[in-house]
């Protein structure tokens, strides 16, 4: 059987692909206004793909762990860098749920102080400025931590274990001088190295 041949000498497509060849077309070329995200949910729904994402601060809050900070006496050194993980001295944001019963979670910033496989372990910041004459915190200035540019702090004597799969990273660093005063801080008041 012969199939016709085009004017350039390849063969014709049959009429039914040639119809939905024209038909996704169509549809492709529909003026439909969709943002970016939507297309980019659509493409993924159409592939299989699903979110792994947590977005409900309930869910990302329950895997935060505190221990007191001497339970993660280590070395402790400053290297943060903006590659695939979070490193010390780097500021990550995490949901945390506070202790009074019926508060929802909030995202906190915390500095990053070390690792433990795929758990980091940071220090809580606060621009509480009740802080300022509490022992178990060290004053850390203003920084890409705080949005409004307060003074803030950091808490020293608890350690939070956060999952680096549900931290969010802005790519803020603390400064090299603040961090040491809080490494001093930790190797002479909680048995770091």
């Amino acid at each position: 059987m012969d199939t016709p041949r085009g004017t350039n000498g390849l063969h014709k497509p049959r009429k039914p692909l040639r119809r939905r060849i024209r038909r996704t077309l169509k549809r492709i070329r529909r003026p439909e206004a969709i943002t970016l995200e939507e297309g980019l949910d659509k493409l993924a729904e159409l592939l299989g793909l699903h979110d792994t994402r947590i977005d409900d601060p309930e869910e990302r809050a329950a895997v935060t762990t505190v221990r007191p900070t001497e339970h993660h006496a280590r070395s402790i050194y400053y290297a943060p860098d903006m590659d695939g993980q979070a490193d010390p001295g780097e500021v990550i944001w995490v949901w945390i749920q506070p202790n009074l019963p019926g508060h929802p979670a909030r995202e906190r910033a915390m500095v990053v102080v070390g690792r433990s496989q795929h758990l980091l372990l940071g220090l809580l910041i606060s621009p509480n400025p009740e802080h300022a004459n509490e022992d178990n915190w060290i004053d850390i200035g203003s920084g890409g931590w705080d949005v409004a540019g307060r003074q803030c702090w950091v808490r020293l004597d608890k350690i939070l274990e956060v999952p680096e799969s549900t931290i969010r990273r802005q790519g803020a660093i603390i400064p090299k001088s603040r961090f040491e005063r809080i490494a001093q801080r930790l190797r002479s008041d909680y048995s770091w190295v």
